[in-house]
């Protein structure tokens, strides 16, 4: 069934991506995202960047650009006196502002924020398109398809290992079906234990209740302080299997949580290692 769900959603990417690329790729380019500044960087065109926000700091070079704000509050007059061809905003962009912006004859464009591997392509692929960078899209979405691919092969047949993945303090939140966290779990060899969580929001109890082999903390928007924390509240519970096999790690946010293809393969192979330690050394017949 997941390899099923799997190639359905990338034939839909394949539909996605018969989109012609634009006649006249933009000079002069603003993000209001992270993700969007990363992606332009991957597919090598930022020396079209010419200003993203304060939280834009992947790659290192990302924070020599002009700063216009904040993800969620931007300076427009300053947006509007660079001279922007196109300005590419996340899903955080406050509405008010973009319609200021195009009121005063900006072009501007907003993106939802990836929820699945299949959406990072696609918002790859659509940035590539207005930047002129078709080509560089097809080949990332390609290679990161192939390593995706990879790894789902390798740990088809190993033993499956029930997974609890914490991406929340307070309240306690997790990876439900249908997020790019839980296919994390899913694509590495493991079983994610709150797939059938309505919501993102669960408790200790039902975690207990579950019993992981492994629990997962990488914790968005706090600090390492409080995932070190989290650790030492789990590893107290003696009855948790993760506990007793020391089994409860703590990942990068700024991994884990950086939705672009590119990073998804990073963490997808780190998760992989944790659940299946020995999963690029097949047992020889």
């Amino acid at each position: 069934m997941l390899k099923l769900l799997y190639q359905l959603s990338l034939l839909l990417l394949v539909v996605f991506m018969t989109i012609p690329a634009v006649a006249d790729p933009p000079g002069r380019v603003v993000s209001l995202g992270p993700i969007i500044t990363e992606t332009i960087y991957l597919l090598g065109a930022d020396d079209r960047l010419v200003a993203d926000t304060a939280y834009c700091k992947v790659p290192a070079d990302a924070m020599n650009k002009i700063k216009i704000g904040s993800v969620m509050q931007v300076d427009v007059e300053k947006i509007v006196a660079l001279k922007p061809d196109i300005v590419l905003a996340s899903a955080l962009a406050r509405g008010s502002q973009l319609q200021l912006m195009k009121h005063m004859g900006l072009n501007v464009v907003q993106f939802h924020n990836p929820e699945t591997f299949a959406d990072m392509c696609r918002m790859t692929r659509e940035i590539g398109r207005l930047m002129g960078k078709a080509d560089a899209a097809d080949r990332i979405i390609r290679d990161s398809r192939k390593a995706v691919d990879e790894v789902i092969a390798k740990t088809a047949g190993l033993p499956r290992k029930k997974v609890f993945m914490q991406v929340g303090l307070k309240p306690l939140h997790t990876s439900p079906k249908g997020t790019f966290t839980s296919e994390f779990i899913e694509f590495a060899g493991g079983i994610n234990i709150a797939a059938n969580a309505r919501t993102g929001n669960y408790s200790r109890e039902k975690v207990l209740q579950e019993n992981p082999d492994i629990i997962l903390i990488a914790t968005m928007g706090t600090s390492k302080s409080g995932a070190r924390k989290e650790k030492a509240i789990w590893m107290g519970y003696k009855s948790l299997k993760a506990a007793q096999t020391n089994r409860i790690y703590i990942l990068d946010p700024e991994v884990v949580c950086s939705p672009t293809p590119v990073g998804f393969i990073e963490a997808l192979q780190e998760i992989a290692l944790l659940i299946h330690p020995d999963y690029q050394n097949p047992i020889a017949p």
